[in-house]
């Protein structure tokens, strides 16, 4: 068993719940789940997010430092947040130390939480349309998609959205890359893939005969920036 198996398996056992429960709350099929804890497999980006987003620190479940949970609530009832003080109008988005390229790529070599975002609910349901446990935050690289994103940018993905149901900007992986890109989807299970940047060729992709290293992640609902 991995040391990271073993920290699951105890924050899971002190937020009182059992197996099966863990997984529905962390977004994770049982069965992945169970090799996460038994340890052949353990979990990535979306898998560490889902486990954050349920009250566990994913600093302290990737390399044990920090506190084990994001509350004080040691139950199934915990929430994701961190600052009791809040209001209750506003919800903690975690922010990853994960950069989705904007140009030529750039590999994901870290998953840890370093900060929080803060955003009022009703905003998030009203405007976005959608739930705060399915939000988190990542930043931008590259120029590809100037002007609207920039190197540096904080960007909100909805990672619901992955099917791309309607057009729009995505964070996508490629081949271990996370990439930012607007997609169009054409006829005949095409996908096309376009930077903002004119510099930038766009690019078809067929979803259907996609390899395995080719997914969508989910949608970008909202950025940020310092001026």
């Amino acid at each position: 068993m991995s040391i990271i198996a073993q920290r699951l398996r105890l924050a899971r056992e002190q937020l009182g719940l059992g197996q099966a429960e863990a997984a529905s709350k962390f977004g994770i099929p049982i069965s992945t789940y169970r090799k996460y804890e038994s340890g052949p497999s353990e979990p990535g980006a979306d898998a560490v997010a889902g486990i954050s987003r349920a009250g566990i620190n994913a600093n302290w479940l990737l390399t044990g430092e920090g506190k084990m949970l994001l509350t004080e609530v040691s139950s199934a009832r915990a929430e994701y947040q961190v600052d009791p003080t809040l209001d209750n109008d506003y919800v903690s988005i975690p922010l990853y130390d994960v950069h989705a390229a904007a140009g030529g790529g750039a590999l994901v070599d870290a998953e840890h939480v370093v900060d929080v975002l803060h955003f009022k609910q009703e905003w998030i349901r009203a405007e976005l349309r959608a739930s705060p446990d399915d939000l988190y935050l990542i930043h931008v690289d590259g120029e590809s998609m100037e002007p609207t994103l920039r190197p540096g940018d904080i960007i909100l993905v909805d990672k619901r959205d992955h099917s791309q149901a309607r057009d729009g900007i995505y964070v996508l992986r490629m081949n271990g890359t996370l990439l930012v890109k607007r997609l169009q989807r054409l006829p005949g299970g095409v996908i096309k893939v376009t930077s903002d940047n004119a510099a930038y060729s766009p690019f078809e992709i067929n979803a259907s005969n996609a390899d395995d290293g080719f997914a969508i992640i989910g949608r970008v609902v909202w950025s940020g920036r310092r001026m």
